[in-house]
């Protein structure tokens, strides 16, 4: 499990840790850096995968081996522009420097040459591959097996493709969902112990639809595939009802945008990474709960969850997790980013919580919207009662 993220003139980040646990959630206003903490863990895998693919053909002595050319855009659908707006604009140097470290394992960084005066779609890892990957063991974020779901997932689709895939993943889209719920029940894949609920069995399609319903109530998934096209079908159902189960784009988004997230957690393998940006979209508060006590449930089988979320509720579906003995209060932790008050770099606020889920710490800004909402509201009323009638 990676336990900080080191940056090193990385965007809005001249020089900063960022503490991770086996759960972390972060949260912060807009333009504060949260995106920025999950890209500089997707170049990193990127890097390892990269070292993997040269390390059998480059002989750790041969100086004149090629750096690792790290790309910027496409890769983990990232979209990073080019390498003279990646370096920190406080810092007058080329040089990035990213790492993650572990208690047990020490810190493992990446030196990267990030041209400020010529712009490139790439930036060159100056560490030598095989040298690198003698060091990655045990990282989550260098797992073979990996699962990261963007903020912009794809909406209601009847139809999604297949894939060659290493390992069943739904895609960084959700774009592989319908296969990846296929695939699960051709293996008759069982899902680990805490993710079980109300001591149902563990089949992989038994948890899939508990889990939804709580997010819909009722909820059924069913797949059909269609090889000779390269395609997966998907119709959504509710248990109970006469009529028959309906196309995707009748049932809208919350279902779409959500269930990538369940298959995603339902399959993840231990000792692997979850990272989930907004798993609160398009869903009421209610399901914004229960996903964060999923997610949590997720953490609890031995997968490291990193999620960025703006939603009160999913922080809250984490700590009634907690309180309900799902995960430990020490295994979940919460980051919240704000601007620095001199404005050159993010400050990192990190909260953890204790065994009644009641939070050490409150910072302005820190999902306190609805109470200030509600001082707003109290004012005005009094305002309101003290003008004249007429």
């Amino acid at each position: 499990m990676i336990d900080r993220i080191h940056l090193t003139n990385f965007k809005c980040f001249q020089e900063e840790q960022i503490p991770l646990n086996r759960l972390t959630v972060l949260g912060g206003g807009n333009g504060v850096g949260k995106s920025s903490v999950i890209q500089s863990l997707l170049l990193l895998r990127q890097t390892g995968n990269c070292a993997r693919m040269l390390a059998g053909a480059v002989n750790e002595a041969d100086q004149s081996a090629p750096l690792m050319s790290i790309k910027l855009n496409d890769e983990y659908r990232m979209n990073l522009g080019n390498s003279t707006t990646l370096t920190n604009a406080d810092i007058e140097s080329d040089v990035v420097v990213l790492g993650v470290s572990t208690k047990d394992r020490g810190t493992v960084e990446c030196r990267f040459e990030a041209s400020t005066t010529t712009p490139t779609t790439s930036i060159a890892c100056i560490e030598a591959p095989v040298e690198l990957l003698s060091r990655v063991e045990g990282f989550s974020i260098f797992e073979p097996e990996f699962h990261y779901l963007i903020a912009e997932r794809v909406g209601p689709r009847d139809l999604q493709p297949m894939a060659d895939q290493p390992f069943i993943s739904t895609g960084f889209a959700g774009e592989f969902t319908a296969f990846a719920i296929a695939q699960a029940e051709v293996e008759n894949r069982m899902v680990e112990e805490p993710l079980r609920l109300g001591g149902g069995p563990g089949l992989f399609r038994v948890q899939l639809e508990a889990w939804m319903g709580q997010l819909v109530p009722g909820a059924q998934v069913f797949t059909t595939s269609h090889p000779d096209l390269n395609r997966v079908q998907m119709a959504i159902g509710r248990r109970g009802a006469t009529a028959r189960p309906l196309p995707p784009a009748n049932t809208g988004f919350g279902i779409s945008y959500s269930l990538p997230i369940i298959v995603s957690g339902l399959l993840a393998a231990r000792g692997s990474m979850l990272i989930v940006e907004n798993p609160e979209a398009h869903l009421h508060p209610g399901a914004q709960t229960a996903i964060g006590v999923f997610l949590a449930s997720v953490a609890a089988t031995g997968v490291q969850v990193l999620v960025e979320t703006h939603s009160e509720n999913v922080l809250n579906g984490v700590r009634l997790a907690a309180l309900r003995g799902i995960i430990p209060n020490a295994d979940a932790n919460f980051i919240f980013l704000s601007l620095g008050e001199d404005g050159r770099q993010p400050k990192v606020h990190p909260i953890t919580m204790d065994k009644a889920a009641e939070l050490t710490s409150w910072p302005p800004g820190f999902f306190d919207q609805q109470s200030n909402d509600l001082a707003e509201m109290m004012k005005a009323r009094r305002a309101l009662a003290k003008q004249p009638r007429g």
